[in-house]
């Protein structure tokens, strides 16, 4: 049976940095910013995310004792305007969903980063609810990031 097709989640964020820096601290320095805490697999025992440069780079988290778990893989990479990715933190790679991260340069050193997150029919009876749930997590993360940039 196929499943109905959901809307793409859409979350930007305006900050006050140049696209390039924007870019750099998004895949190099995600760490400095991403909510390990509350936005991970291995709670409390999360030490890193890590996005490794380049179509077919990793994107994983790692634990106090080293153990990695693969978040998804990068489809694209066009720096430092854009990258995209399968995700599939909430289970398979076989269930990955779609991101898309653009950075936007607006007037001046600021840049709008823009999340386009899709293929939510992929998981099935888990699509609504995984969807919905995503919409906080990533105005979550955007948030944080927002706040990286103005430390």
């Amino acid at each position: 049976m196929n499943q109905p097709q959901l809307e793409p989640l859409l979350h930007s964020v305006d900050v006050d940095c140049s696209q390039a820096a924007a870019f750099d601290l998004w895949v190099n320095k995600p760490s400095s910013w991403w909510p390990l805490k509350d936005h991970s697999t291995f709670g409390d025992d999360a030490v890193a995310v890590v996005i490794e440069p380049g179509v077919n780079g990793r994107i994983f988290e790692s634990s106090s004792t080293r153990t990695q778990r693969d978040w998804g893989r990068i489809t694209s990479w066009s720096p430092p305007s854009s990258l995209a990715f399968t995700w599939h933190i909430y289970g398979t790679a076989n269930e990955a969903t779609d991101v898309e991260v653009s950075f936007e340069t607006l007037d001046g050193e600021r840049t709008r980063v823009t999340v386009k997150h899709s293929g939510w029919e992929r998981l099935a009876d888990r699509a609504v609810e995984l969807r919905n749930a995503n919409k906080t997590g990533w105005t979550d993360l955007l948030d944080a990031f927002s706040g990286a940039i103005n430390r």
